[in-house]
């Protein structure tokens, strides 16, 4: 009876710590859920396919400048507009695209080994977390550029956005959930990993909304 008891008990905990988001044993040693695992996995996939489809994009607009490619649907939403722009060869000449094809490629890599039941070192995972904090810088200067700048919006760019921010708040919440920022920060990563979808809807309808606003004259003119 006693044992029956002490299992009513720990079942309780461990239902208490899943709805509080607190990191389990397994996450505390380097690795994740599930969910957490498959969020990486797809988020990084996507940007990855993305970055290889501007690649050769922009391979094609090389070869000829004059051709039509499938990313140019209308003056609003292109993407040649960004191969001859410096903004889209931020470091030492190279094209952005081919930063982020590596990067999503580790990250892609990582969210294999983490799905598959895998554990990856505290240093790695705050490694991840610096990469997808500077992705997530670059997005917002991107965008920048993209709204107030050149006033013109890039499709495979939009779908690395749309992928780069879930990444990084998976990370984010990860990280500091299982202790690898500080004690004081788990709180903070408990509460990013149970209202992340929550905070990844709002900023997607935060995103779109803007982009409706900012570009209201246009939508008439290119639809």
């Amino acid at each position: 009876m006693y044992k029956e008891e002490d299992l009513d008990i720990a079942e309780l905990d461990r239902r208490i710590a899943k709805f509080e988001a607190r990191a389990s044993e397994h996450e505390r040693a380097g690795g994740a859920s599930r969910e957490t695992a498959l969020v990486i996995l797809i988020s990084a996939a996507v940007g990855m396919l993305a970055s290889a489809m501007l690649i050769l994009s922009e391979l094609s607009y090389l070869k000829n400048p004059a051709g039509h490619l499938i990313c140019d649907i209308n003056p609003l939403f292109g993407c040649s507009t960004w191969f001859t722009a410096w903004q889209g060869h931020l470091l030492v000449g190279t094209p952005n695209a081919l930063w982020g094809a590596l990067f999503f490629a580790g990250m892609t890599a990582l969210g294999l080994v983490l799905a598959l039941g895998g554990r990856l070192p505290r240093l790695l995972w705050q490694g991840a977390l610096a990469g997808s904090s500077l992705g997530i810088a670059w997005v917002v200067w991107f965008a920048y550029e993209s709204f107030a700048v050149e006033g013109s919006l890039c499709p495979y760019c939009l779908l690395v956005w749309l992928s780069t921010i879930p990444l990084f708040l998976t990370l984010l919440g990860r990280v500091a959930q299982a202790g690898h920022l500080g004690q004081s920060a788990e709180a903070f990563g408990s509460a990013m990993v149970r209202n992340r979808w929550v905070i990844l809807g709002g900023t997607y309808f935060a995103l779109v909304l803007f982009a409706v606003v900012w570009f209201w004259d246009a939508w008439a003119l290119v639809f």
